[in-house]
C-alpha cells in the first residue's frame, strides 16, 4: 500500500506543480511584469512651462483621481484520514489599470480674455493590492497533502495632460499652467500553513509570488504667441 500511495504523491506533485507554474506565466503575459515608477519623462518635462509670476489668476481646475484597491483572503482547512490524498491549490490574481487624461485647448483673441489660458490640472492614481494564502488542516498516516499557491499583481497608472495655449493679442502675459501629477502604488502577498501530518506523511506546500508596477506621467505644455497686426 505505501508504494501505491508513493506513486501517487510522485504523479500528483508533479501535476499540481506543472500546472501552478502555467497559470502564473499565463498572467505574467497580461502586463508587463518589470517593477518600476517613473515620475517624470525626461524629453515631456522640458516642455512644461513654469507659472509666471505676473499672472496669478486661474480660471479653469481640473482635478481627476483614480483609487483602486484589492484585497483577496483564501484560507484551506481540510481533514484527513489514513491513506488520504488532498489537493488545496489556492490562486489570486490582481489587475489593477487607472489613467487620467485631460486635454485643455485656448485661442485668445480678445486682451479681457488673457486669463482663461491659465489652467491648474491635478491627477492622481492610488493602487494597492493585498494578498493572503493560507492552508490548514491535517493529514493521516501515510497520506499526501499538497496545496500550491500563486499570488499574482500586476498594477498599471497612467497620467496625461496636454496643454496648448494660442494667444493672437498683444497685452497677455504667458499663461500659468501648473500641473501635479502622481502615482502612488502597494501590494503585499503572504502566505502560511498549519498542517498536522501523521506518520509517514507527505506534505507539499510551494509558493509563487510576483507582483509588477508601471507608472507613467506625461505632461505636454505648448503656448505660442501669435499677435494679429
Amino acid at each position: 500500500m505505501n508504494k501505491i500511495v508513493s506513486n501517487k504523491s510522485v504523479l500528483l506533485i508533479a501535476t499540481m506543480l506543472s500546472t501552478m507554474m502555467l497559470a502564473t506565466s499565463s498572467m505574467a503575459s497580461l502586463v508587463p511584469v518589470t517593477a518600476f515608477a517613473q515620475e517624470d519623462i525626461p524629453d515631456m518635462q522640458a516642455l512644461l512651462t513654469q507659472p509666471s509670476l505676473d499672472s496669478t489668476s486661474e480660471e479653469d481646475t481640473s482635478a481627476s483621481e483614480e483609487d483602486t484597491s484589492a484585497s483577496e483572503e483564501d484560507t484551506g482547512d481540510n481533514g484527513g484520514t489514513d491513506y488520504d490524498v488532498i489537493a488545496d491549490p489556492i490562486v489570486q490574481t490582481d489587475v489593477e489599470a487607472d489613467a487620467n487624461v485631460n486635454a485643455d485647448t485656448h485661442v485668445i483673441t480678445d486682451e479681457e480674455d488673457c486669463d482663461e489660458a491659465n489652467d491648474e490640472v491635478n491627477q492622481a492614481n492610488v493602487q494597492s493590492a493585498d494578498q493572503r494564502g493560507r492552508s490548514d488542516g491535517e493529514v493521516g498516516d501515510n497520506g499526501v497533502y499538497v496545496s500550491p499557491k500563486v499570488q499574482t499583481v500586476e498594477q498599471v497608472g497612467l497620467n496625461i495632460n496636454v496643454d496648448t495655449d494660442v494667444i493672437m493679442v498683444d497685452g497677455c502675459n504667458p499663461p500659468s499652467d501648473p500641473l501635479d501629477q502622481s502615482n502612488t502604488q502597494s501590494s503585499v502577498q503572504g502566505t502560511g500553513s498549519d498542517v498536522m501530518k501523521g506518520e509517514d506523511s507527505t506534505v507539499v506546500i510551494p509558493a509563487y509570488q510576483t507582483s509588477g508596477a508601471v507608472a507613467r506621467n506625461i505632461g505636454i505644455n505648448n503656448d505660442e504667441v501669435q499677435p494679429v497686426l
